[in-house]
């Protein structure tokens, strides 16, 4: 049964109180709304504690800047990344740094195989386009329509903001996530693929 919008928040992640204590709640989504690249990508370290520090980082794809929280009857159930395509590129390489940072320099060479095999998975975002990095809700307050309202929200906001279209990005065997994205009316136009680690992705976009 959906929930009324009325018992529902959306909140920036960045200006909620004491948000460094609710970390733990915010992880699991983004942990598995990252997945299956993120166990690839990151392969290695706590990927726990590497996506803790990435949300508390203001030049990180996910970071609480970018985040806006789902709140239920005051607790925070999920919630959805979102920037600007123009952003993507240097917020992925001050990712990609903080990586190599972790692994340290006997690990260069494995990274940089690592992302060979990543280079075609997905393609490029354009500049005027909102990306939707991830965006997730977790398993106990699933299946209330939660998803929908945030999409709304991600769809308004990149309206307001003037962008062309929403663009995002899915693993091809979630096919649960690929219904809702074609509710809100996007559409495939890329699938990319690893020759090694064999993951397989698909770009959809909604244009606005």
């Amino acid at each position: 049964m959906n929930r009324n919008s009325s018992q529902l928040q959306i909140v920036w992640g960045h200006k909620t109180p004491n948000i460094d204590r609710k970390l733990n709640d915010i992880i699991p989504w983004v942990r598995d709304a990252g997945r299956p690249y993120y166990d690839i990508f990151l392969d290695g370290t706590d990927l726990d504690s590497t996506i803790a520090r990435w949300l508390q980082r203001r030049s990180s794809e996910v970071s609480l800047q970018r985040t806006r929280l789902l709140v239920t009857d005051d607790r925070i159930t999920g919630g959805y990344i979102s920037l600007a395509g123009r952003e993507l590129p240097g917020c992925r390489q001050a990712d990609l740094l903080d990586l190599a940072r972790e692994m340290g320099e006997h690990s260069y060479s494995e990274l940089r195989a690592r992302m060979d095999d990543l280079r075609d998975l997905f393609a490029p975002v354009e500049e005027n386009d909102f990306y939707l990095s991830k965006i997730g809700v977790l398993p106990r307050m699933q299946g209330q329509g939660l998803s929908h309202h945030l999409m709304r929200d991600c769809i308004r906001r990149a309206t307001q903001g003037g962008f062309r279209r929403v663009r995002l990005d899915v693993p091809e065997h979630h096919k649960v996530a690929r219904e809702l994205y074609r509710t809100h009316d996007f559409e495939p136009v890329y699938r990319g693929k690893t020759p090694v680690s064999n993951l397989r992705y698909i770009a959809m976009v909604c244009d606005l």
